[in-house]
């Protein structure tokens, strides 16, 4: 037989006497022993009666199992703070299930005890006491607390109780899910200070003790640290709870994952970043807009008045930009505006803005100037930069250049409209003057400015209304003194500003686009008199006509040809085209296919105001022209000017080497045209013999009918 296993009051005795006489004085309690693994050591006869166990069916049993499943877990964790020394004694309210099923609620008084002989371990001594007798009233609160659980877990939010008293914090398994655990022990694993984001922790740990301190509701958001290593971002909710005294007793709460909703509004505030982006931003270049240059230049206004500081604008756009896109396409031109950008903004300076307005149009916002002469440094480095060639992808060798206009502040304009109507103005003096080159602004811009858009305005009127003629300059056989042709020349005639000169409204049309469709009508009215001719008996009659880089490269020019000579059943070789010698040069490998498709239509091709390029004979060459028309400039000294007559001969020369015919223009003495002769040239054309421009209606008779004009 094995000895009989002491009795609680055996054990009562082998504890130290201050223990003894206390635990004794609650002696009318149940009490109870546990070992240090939980398992009972002794039990006395009050703790059968409150369970309905027998000492001998609890003696081989651990306190959890007679624990309620919901207690267990929490009983665990207290257990283990006792045993580890973080707890000497603690008070808690839980429930055992009786022998018959019924479930009691109790409330344990619990010390550690150290040092005890034979105990193998510290003892943990109990006493128990029962709570509350309305069972009714606990199963109803039971139900309620099991319906918010279960509403609160299929909403996915996690639950925390955090005992003040005992410092032990359950946590429901919802709280486990959110972050991501997949372990077998959530409280053992979760340390909530060290899972906090770094940058949010001093916050959260902040509004936790405002809640303990004060009846403040704890609500913050924050990142934890989930068991999958990823921070996400969630809402914790909570509230302290106070016994009777006052003092904090519990803090509880949920928490709510919030991340979904943060991921949705991080979108959202992405998007309405990048509109707020595009909404200030050219989408082509990424350059600030027309709307952000105007706040930029509003702020930088008022900061230069603030600070009696000087402001430069400087207003460029792209020489020729719209031949690029009509002859290599739009992409092309789109990616050569990219490229400007990158370009500019090499040299873009802290504190400065570079804009695009639209089109081929920069501007560029110069900040703190010391002087006026700094924006003009800035205009020449600026015009150097966009002077480089640039390559396409295609492998086009593009040469554009620029014109840049500048305004100060204040001496040009005290605001931005001004200032912008200034930088304008002096942009397009810059253009008139020749390009490649850089203007200040002045007054008298303005005015200029303003009758260039009137005249614009009536320009537009007259490709309307068909309000252009044209008039016709008789060519002459220099050896023959025949008639040979005739050059179309283009007039306009206003209602309200009169004649007016085609060296001032020509760039106007070439600038805002209307040369296409003047150039056509120029095309097709030649056509028309010339087939008159022909009818009339002259039969060997040829027409210049001149066509416009615009024209020439737009790409429709051989389909206009051959409408023409369809049209008016005119010979090709009767149709001389003239064309700039800089479009040689400009555009060598478009002007080149262009011109292929006028040789095969049989129609001629000369080279206007020639000398005052830099065509080389190898240009010559390879472009196989018909004819080189010798500019006025060198004819009207030839009989002075020793330089001018060996560029003269030198052209006619060339002519003769290339086999092509040339022309002088602007012949209007006898001895300009004896030497001339002398040189070899081939035909004239000029104010002597009368050979002045006429329309139609007179030319007959002012020149067909000359003696010998036709042979």
């Amino acid at each position: 037989m094995f000895p009989a296993a002491p009795s609680l009051t055996d054990w009562l005795a082998r504890l130290p006497s201050a223990e003894v006489a206390h635990w004794l004085q609650e002696a009318h309690f149940a009490v109870y022993l546990l070992r240090h693994d939980g398992r009972f050591l002794a039990v006395n006869r009050r703790f059968c009666e409150l369970t309905g166990y027998s000492p001998e069916h609890l003696l081989a049993r651990s306190f959890q199992d007679i624990t309620h499943p919901d207690d267990s877990v929490g009983d665990q964790q207290r257990l283990a703070r006792i045993l580890d020394g973080q707890n000497q004694q603690l008070q808690v309210d839980k429930r055992f299930v009786r022998a018959d099923g019924r479930v009691v609620w109790v409330r344990l008084s619990v010390r550690r005890i150290d040092a005890v002989p034979d105990a193998g371990g510290a003892l943990l001594l109990v006493v128990a006491q029962e709570v509350g007798n309305d069972e009714a009233a606990r199963a109803a609160l039971a139900r309620s607390e099991s319906s918010l659980r279960l509403a609160l877990e299929g909403s996915g939010t996690g639950l925390w109780d955090w005992d003040l008293k005992t410092d032990i914090v359950e946590f429901s398994q919802g709280f486990g899910r959110l972050l991501h655990y997949v372990g077998d022990d959530f409280r053992r694993d979760f340390h909530f200070r060290e899972r906090l984001h770094p940058e949010d922790r001093d916050t959260v740990i902040a509004a936790v003790e405002r809640s303990l301190r004060s009846d403040e509701a704890f609500d913050q958001p924050y990142r934890l640290r989930c068991f999958d290593e990823q921070y996400r971002w969630f809402q914790g909710r909570g509230m302290t709870h106070r016994g009777i005294d006052g003092r904090p007793e519990r803090f509880s709460g949920i928490l709510v994952d919030l991340q979904e909703r943060y991921e949705v509004e991080q979108r959202l505030r992405d998007s309405e970043r990048e509109l707020s982006f595009l909404a200030r931003h050219d989408a082509l270049t990424g350059l600030p807009n027309r709307l952000l240059w105007g706040e930029r230049l509003a702020d930088a206004l008022r900061d230069a008045q603030r600070h009696g500081q000087r402001l430069a604008i400087l207003m460029m756009d792209l020489d020729r930009f719209k031949d690029v896109n009509d002859t290599l396409g739009h992409g092309v031109g789109d990616e050569l505006l990219r490229h400007v950008a990158q370009r500019l903004l090499q040299r873009l300076r802290g504190g400065d803005t570079l804009a695009r307005l639209g089109g081929d149009e920069f501007v560029w916002l110069m900040r703190s100037l010391s002087q006026p002469a700094d924006a003009a440094r800035l205009a020449q480095e600026l015009l150097a930069v966009l002077g480089e060639p640039w390559v396409t992808e295609g492998g086009y060798e593009v040469h554009l250049g620029s014109s840049v206009g500048i305004a100060l502040f204040p001496e040009h304009g005290h605001d931005g409209q001004a200032l912008m109507k200034a930088a304008d103005a002096a942009l397009y003096r810059a253009k008139a003057d020749g390009r490649g080159i850089y203007c200040y602004y002045s007054d008298d811009m303005t005015r200029h400015a303003a009758e260039r858009l009137a005249l614009e305005s009536r320009l537009r009127q007259a490709v309307r209304e068909g309000g252009f003629r044209l008039v016709f300059q008789p060519q002459w056989g220099v050896a023959t003194d025949r008639l040979v042709g005739a050059e179309a020349l283009l007039r306009w005639h206003d209602p309200v500003l009169g004649e007016v000169s085609p060296a001032r409204f020509i760039p106007i049309a070439e600038a805002c686009g209307l040369m296409g469709d003047i150039g056509a009508w120029v095309l097709e009215e030649a056509a028309a008199v010339l087939r008159r001719w022909m009818d009339g008996g002259w039969t060997e009659a040829t027409m210049a006509v001149n066509v416009s880089p615009r024209q020439f490269l737009r790409g429709q020019l051989s389909e206009q040809l051959r409408a023409v000579l369809e049209c008016h059943r005119l010979p090709p070789d009767a149709l001389e085209l003239e064309i700039t010698e800089g479009l040689l040069m400009e555009r060598s490998d478009t002007t080149q296919e262009v011109l292929r498709e006028v040789r095969e239509l049989g129609v001629r091709v000369a080279v206007d105001d020639f000398g005052v390029g830099y065509s080389s004979l190898a240009y010559l060459k390879r472009f196989a022209v018909h004819t080189l028309k010798i500019d006025r400039t060198f004819v009207a000294q030839l009989e002075t000017d020793p330089e001018d007559r060996e560029i003269c001969a030198a052209i006619v020369a060339m002519g003769r080497a290339l086999g092509v015919k040339v022309l002088a223009e602007g012949v209007e003495t006898e001895g300009q045209w004896r030497l001339l002769a002398a040189m070899g040239c081939d035909l004239y054309q000029g104010f002597w013999r009368g050979g002045h421009p006429v329309p139609e209606s007179r030319f007959a008779a002012d020149y067909l009918t000359m003696p010998g004009a036709l042979g």
